[in-house]
């Protein structure tokens, strides 16, 4: 096959081709490739824009919306080209049929397939065929398990004393309807979410004077309306504990600190979690809540449900069938009132929401017979959706402290201190804490915990928020941005600032820059961590390709309009505030320098260990570039290092979960870690520190702290750019590989060399870069901002 495809004018150019359909398989595909066969180049063709780390990962990339261009662009550019392996993503979903064959028509046909499991088959006819066996196996498995949780739903229904033809034929009904909308998909669910509802009610109901709780057992499996109701005007409690047959609430202590939020109407402790699962409304909170963590979601449902006694007969309780339709119907109203329902964590194991197709089905022929129902819509559908989580400990009331109040939006968590970002942000916060009360509103990542408590010393309210939708398909706005996207997260915005009343909003990071228009009237801040543009420049021009300079472009008009549209911004550098001003056409009045810092009372000198040579470099590979910084130690800085001083070890702290953003292969004299805590007995360890940056943007906190410590550093220009430091006095600074190099090899040689460096570099961060000086600068420009009339300032914006 070799020799007569070389005929045909194969070389012996070697690649691997991947063709994706999402980011995630793309990605997935590409980091497989590269640690089985890092010497391989990779081909990538895809019909969506893939990740920044993925594309850094490839010798070419080709992005096309129609999957016949890009087979065809793959046959024309690879027919010289070896292909030593072509894959293909079998996941489901909605992946086009002519991605998922094209790796079969890629000579010479070797092919491995990506399953739903994250598993690579071979894709031989044997491996195909037994994949198709088992897809139609779990598509059938799945449908009659469906249809075995409605049957057993409608009889159990059937015979608790059904003995009316109506409500038997009702049931059949209900029975029949569901099986068909579980066949078909949920069709009603789109339809539902787009019927057009707009009404709200006004309800009032007084709170009850005694806080007591008043137990409620269901005798039966059928909802008995009547007799709630009745138990419910014969207690004077303030709350009932409804509980279904059979079921234990246990303790209450977490279920009753939500109802210090007056407009809360009921809490039931988490017992599934709902993830990307369409419902017909949302039912459980988006992900696995903490102990002591609660959720708005609209229609919580469980075996147990505190509610609040009056609220409850204000809405009318329901004469239905099956309990969770009842509640259902009670949640709805509710919400339409702008009630709430929380949901809150427990320490148990979770599964996810399972399907309720006849309680769900009851649900909505009720809404859909009722003119009056069907006319309703949720007063807060978007914080209702449980994405959005709290420590219900107390809750914000407007006070009359006179400290400055400052709405933070943050794209992570500031605690624990796992990157630079969020140590900017804790240590800059901690140190304007005297003068300024701060509300915290953050973005979770996966699998984080949550440290409420930590992050309670300096924040009022804590509110966390997970992204629950998925990216927008459109190319107008950069990759970064999209993923950020969250309805949830621009409703709780404009509600606690319409609540609370900000002197100034927030917003951390570029790509989190188009909530702006959240709050137009509360006078806004953008924090430049860095001019985001000019690092895709810097992509672009590293690695040329379409991708890269498309994604280049987007995010110079993406943050040109964002510098334009806000009140005030904060830059890192002075040359970033020329930038800003210069891109955004910005007054210097408005446009301000708050730079990076260093706890320079946590991070101090030590003495050098002595014994073993050690390099350190510290980068969280979550950042692109300190990826690309690890690739020019591995390839171009260590082997001449070793040339000289074989024995020296290379220690790179990668952050959390680094294998996610690189794969290759590991050297025995190189030590990796994922997240460290405190990273003071790695600088106390390291004999030089590193920062071989060829691609960056903004400052960099990894040398302050080295600084700090007092360790020599050796930096590329970028790797310190906006820094201001002195080469030769606060650190060497060299612009080629063999200058690097030998920087290194001469500091682990030169202990005077080093004792000088460390001295001067202490001296600077103590001087120019430590948290409490820089708060100073902060605080003068939320003055300025507060003082702004936020209505006219919303006039220009609307005039420009």
């Amino acid at each position: 096959m070799r020799s007569f495809l070389r005929l045909l004018g194969k070389t012996e150019a070697t690649v691997a081709v991947v063709f994706g359909c999402t980011q995630e398989s793309c990605q997935e595909a590409v980091f497989y490739l590269r640690k089985g066969a890092p010497e391989v180049p990779i081909v990538l063709f895809s019909i969506v824009e893939p990740l920044p780390h993925t594309i850094a990962l490839c010798e070419r990339v080709s992005v096309r919306s129609s999957p016949l261009a890009l087979l065809l662009d793959a046959e024309w550019s690879l027919w010289r080209c070896w292909v030593a392996i072509s894959v293909g993503v079998w996941q489901g979903g909605r992946c086009p049929w002519l991605m998922k064959w094209a790796p079969f028509l890629i000579p010479p046909f070797r092919v491995l397939l990506l399953n739903r499991n994250g598993d690579f088959l071979p894709g031989t006819p044997g491996h195909v065929m037994m994949h198709g066996r088992r897809m139609l196996r779990d598509t059938l498995s799945s449908l009659w398990q469906r249809a075995r949780e409605a049957m057993h739903a409608a009889s159990v229904s059937a015979a608790d004393g059904a003995s009316s033809v109506w409500r038997q034929s009702a049931q059949l009904l209900l029975l029949g309807t569901a099986s068909a909308l579980q066949f078909c998909g949920y069709p009603h669910r789109r339809w539902f979410q787009q019927r057009g509802g707009k009404k709200t009610l006004n309800l009032s109901a007084e709170q009850s004077a005694t806080a007591g709780i008043a137990l409620f057992a269901q005798a039966g499996e059928h909802w008995d309306g009547a007799a709630l109701e009745r138990f419910a005007r014969s207690t004077n409690a303030r709350w009932i504990l409804w509980q279904q047959k059979g079921s234990q609430a246990g303790t209450l202590n977490d279920l009753v600190p939500p109802f210090a939020d007056a407009k809360a109407f009921a809490v039931s402790r988490q017992t599934h979690f709902r993830a990307w699962k369409p419902l017909l409304i949302p039912t459980a909170p988006f992900r696995t809540l903490q102990p002591g963590e609660a959720a708005q979601v609209l229609a919580p449902i469980s075996p147990a449900i505190l509610v609040d006694r009056q609220k409850l007969l204000a809405l009318g309780i329901p004469r239905c069938y099956m309990a969770e339709a009842a509640w259902m119907l009670c949640f709805w109203k509710a919400a339409a009132a702008g009630w709430r329902a929380f949901s809150v964590g427990q320490s148990g194991p979770l599964s996810e929401q399972p399907d309720l197709p006849v309680q769900e089905t009851e649900f909505l022929f009720r809404v859909a017979a009722n003119r009056a129902l069907r006319s309703l819509r949720p007063a807060e559908p978007e914080l209702a959706r449980g994405a959005i989580a709290l420590s219900p400990s107390r809750y914000l009331s407007v006070t009359g402290s006179r400290r400055l109040k400052v709405l933070l939006v943050t794209p992570f968590l500031p605690f624990p201190l796992a990157h630079g970002g969020a140590v900017r942000i804790f240590n800059l916060c901690r140190s304007l804490a005297s003068r300024v009360e701060f509300v915290l509103i953050a973005l979770r990542e996966k699998d984080e915990a949550v440290d409420y408590a930590r992050l309670k010393e300096m924040f009022g309210e804590v509110y966390v928020v997970d992204i629950d939708e998925r990216a927008s398909a459109g190319q107008e706005l950069p990759e970064q941005v999209r993923l950020s996207q969250s309805q949830p997260l621009r409703a709780l915005i404009a509600e606690v600032a319409g609540r609370w009343r900000p002197d100034v909003l927030q917003i951390e990071y570029t790509h989190m820059a188009h909530f702006r228009d959240s709050v137009p009237d509360v006078p806004t801040l953008l924090v430049e961590h860095d001019l985001t543009f000019s690092l895709y420049r810097q992509f672009a021009e590293d690695r040329p390709c379409e991708a890269t300079r498309r994604e280049y472009q987007r995010w110079l008009r993406f943050e040109r309009r964002c510098l334009a549209d806000y009140d005030g911004v904060w830059t890192v550098s002075p040359d970033d505030c020329r930038s800003a001003m210069a891109e955004g056409g910005r007054s210097r009045e408005s446009t301000f320098v708050v730079p990076n810092g260093v706890d320079v009372q946590r991070f101090v000198p030590r003495p050098e260990r002595g014994g073993a040579l050690e390099i350190l470099y510290v980068g969280s590979f979550r950042h692109l570039p300190n990826v690309l910084g690890f690739d020019n130690l591995r390839r171009e800085i260590m082997p001449r290092v070793w040339q000289r001083f074989p024995e020296a070890r290379l220690r790179v702290v990668a952050g959390k979960d680094f294998e996610r953003y690189w794969s290759g292969t590991r050297d025995s004299r190189i030590d990796l870690h994922g997240f460290v805590e405190d990273l003071r007995p790695l600088y106390a360890g390291a004999t030089v520190v590193v920062a071989p940056l060829a691609v960056s943007a903004g400052t960099n906190i990894k040398v302050l702290e080295a600084m700090a410590c007092g360790r020599a550093v050796v930096s590329t220009p970028v790797g310190c750019a906006g820094l201001g430091l002195q080469d030769g006095l606060d650190a060497l600074i060299r612009g080629d590989w063999d200058a690097f190099a030998a920087a290194v090899c001469g500091l682990l040689a030169g202990p005077e060399e080093r004792a000088h460096l460390a001295h001067h570099a202490r001296r600077t961060v103590e001087a120019h870069f430590s948290w409490a000086s820089i708060a100073d600068g902060a605080y003068e420009s939320y003055q300025v901002l507060s003082e702004q009339n936020a209505p006219e300032a919303a006039v220009r914006r609307a005039a420009g």
